[in-house]
């Protein structure tokens, strides 16, 4: 069930509650004071000229510096109540971005999933320094005023209720409007946001296919969304706003023009008339500041919006049984298609024996990178069964089958950081001589040494390293892991012929008494493998060794033909 924002707003507040009701009290506290002021003042009009009148002149001072004290700490509370509220909320959008499916990756941009993160959150902090704790003080002292004004004369509070409410249904309608363009403004930014992240990605290939001007305009496009969304947010504020001002100044020249004439009736005094004004203002003052809490938390509930929509995706499956060790991997007439419904596996019903390497070849889209996605249960079958050893993987923890199960995926993930940084992501208690021992079998070591050894700093994404080095670190990092299954997605894609003997003699000593799953694309790389299973648009088109295929498989003779496997 979808949250409301308006509940999941409450909610969040509620987490905070014993903070903010110290803030409602102060702000009740203030709003007292301050309502006393005018009567201090009256009294003052009242004994001037009739008696002693430093004593109401001190009791008025005294108001004033406490009240604005009380201000102050009240301010100061809910701006770091505030800063925790967004803190909780990033903490838990973080987790749960890092647990949701891949399947929900897939549908969402990253750029567009940092700005939920950053931007959606910050504005949540409106929420409470200028959102529903300062319309409550706001709201206190307002009734409190009027019914003091109530108290002077009810046939002028009578005229400023009247336009006061006429503006107040305008406000709350308009602030519908805000939430709704605040929402798409989030989202015309996460737009931009998605169009720079892979425009920075790509940017050499931009620069070397000379296509600056044309991403330029798609990016500019994007940007142009975002400030018209802004603008509508603009226009309807400045409906508000001038709104507020001019149903005050009404009031304010109704009370003039109409308590002036009563003052020379003699209905009421200067003193009354004064203290009705004082009164006035400090309507005028909580209505500005209820309108502009309306207008905050209609902005906080477009961006909670936004971060529903993440936060209303399951994450990932926790449930299941932990997976004993295991050493072989079996696929049960498994079918499999991702969101469009086009199939991708097809009845695929093979054996992967313990200790052997198997390599799985085919076409361009044939299914071999999604076998190992299954395997690593990023995603489940959409029918048949998957074993590990004898275990239905459905039945286990995703976490128990991957620290069985170690992956290199196509596109070598180093992260920006240091070269341990990226050696200890799954391993983080090796030491420095295991790390050297990985950078050695994948001939990096001389490489590192020139640098900073284990602390060289990578660049973002690893761009300081060839596509080469990228893939050797990655496969370092997998040799750390004591997986008694290894996955590797096309491990000699990027490199030159002798590192690629390198590598390769690399995974052979490492996938010693292991199970060796490799997609390949060069026939260097399965010649020798224990069986090759074939892949063709989706379905098993043979399985055997180079030698047995190369005679019963016309679809693997073409490819080994070519020497590219596609």
């Amino acid at each position: 069930m979808k949250s409301s924002p308006f509940r999941a707003l409450l909610a969040m507040l509620a987490h905070h509650k014993g903070a903010l009701t110290l803030a409602v009290v102060l702000s009740l506290v203030g709003s007292g004071l301050g309502l006393a002021q005018p009567l201090v003042i009256n009294r003052l009009i009242s004994t001037v000229g009739q008696g002693p009148i430093a004593h109401l002149a001190w009791i008025l001072v005294g108001l004033l510096v406490v009240s604005s004290v009380l201000g102050a700490f009240q301010s100061y509370l809910l701006t770091v109540t505030a800063e925790t509220a967004v803190k909780a909320t990033r903490h838990d959008l973080i987790s749960h971005l890092l647990r949701l499916p891949i399947a929900v990756y897939d549908r969402h941009r990253t750029g567009d999933l940092v700005t939920r993160l950053g931007s959606d959150t910050t504005i949540i902090r409106s929420a409470f320094t200028g959102g529903l704790v300062s319309a409550i003080g706001g709201l206190a002292t307002m009734i409190g005023a009027i019914i003091l004004m109530a108290m002077v004369d009810v046939f002028m509070l009578g005229l400023v209720l009247a336009v006061v409410t006429v503006t107040l249904i305008a406000v709350i309608g308009s602030s519908t409007l805000i939430q709704r363009y605040t929402r798409r403004a989030q989202e015309a930014v996460g737009d931009l946001g998605a169009g720079m992240d892979r425009a920075l990605v790509a940017v050499r290939t931009i620069r070397a296919s000379g296509a600056q001007d044309s991403v330029e305009t798609g990016l500019r496009a994007d940007a142009d969304n975002a400030w018209l969304q802004g603008v509508r947010i603009a226009r309807v504020a400045a409906l508000i706003f001038p709104a507020t001002g001019l149903a005050m100044q009404g009031s304010f020249l109704l009370v003039l023009g109409i308590g002036g004439a009563r003052v020379a009736a003699g209905t009421i005094t200067v003193a009354d008339l004064v203290t009705f004004v004082l009164y006035l203002f400090m309507v005028s003052m909580p209505l500005g500041t209820i309108f502009g809490a309306i207008t905050t938390i209609r902005q906080a509930m477009g961006a909670i919006e936004r971060i529903n929509q993440i936060m209303d995706e399951e994450p990932e499956s926790v449930d299941g049984s932990p997976a004993r060790p295991a050493h072989s991997v079996r696929f049960d007439d498994v079918s499999f298609s991702y969101s469009d419904d086009t199939p991708v596996l097809v009845d695929v019903s093979v054996d992967i024996p313990a200790g052997t390497k198997t390599a799985i070849v085919g076409p361009s889209g044939s299914g071999k990178s999604t076998m190992l996605a299954l395997i690593e249960r990023f995603y489940d079958p959409d029918s048949g069964r998957l074993y590990l050893g004898d275990q239905d993987m459905a039945g286990l923890t995703r976490a128990s089958v991957r620290g069985i199960v170690g992956y290199v995926e196509q596109e070598a993930a180093v992260l920006a950081g240091t070269v341990r940084d990226n050696l200890l992501l799954a391993t983080p208690d090796a030491t420095d001589e295991q790390c050297w021992w990985a950078l050695d079998q994948v001939n990096l070591r001389e490489r590192m040494e020139e640098a900073e050894g284990l602390d060289t700093v990578l660049g973002d994404r690893g761009l300081t390293l060839s596509g080469g080095q990228r893939q050797r670190l990655a496969l370092a990092r997998m040799l750390l892991m004591d997986s008694p299954i290894l996955l590797l997605d096309e491990p000699t894609s990027a490199v030159d012929s002798q590192n690629e003997q390198l590598i390769l003699d690399a995974i052979d000593a490492s996938a010693a008494d292991r199970t060796l799953v490799v997609v390949a694309h060069r026939l260097s790389t399965v010649t020798d493998a224990d069986q090759i299973i074939v892949l063709d648009d989706g379905r098993v088109a043979g399985v055997g060794t180079h030698a047995s295929l190369m005679e019963s498989s016309e679809l693997y003779r073409d490819l080994a033909s070519r020497q590219l496997l596609a």
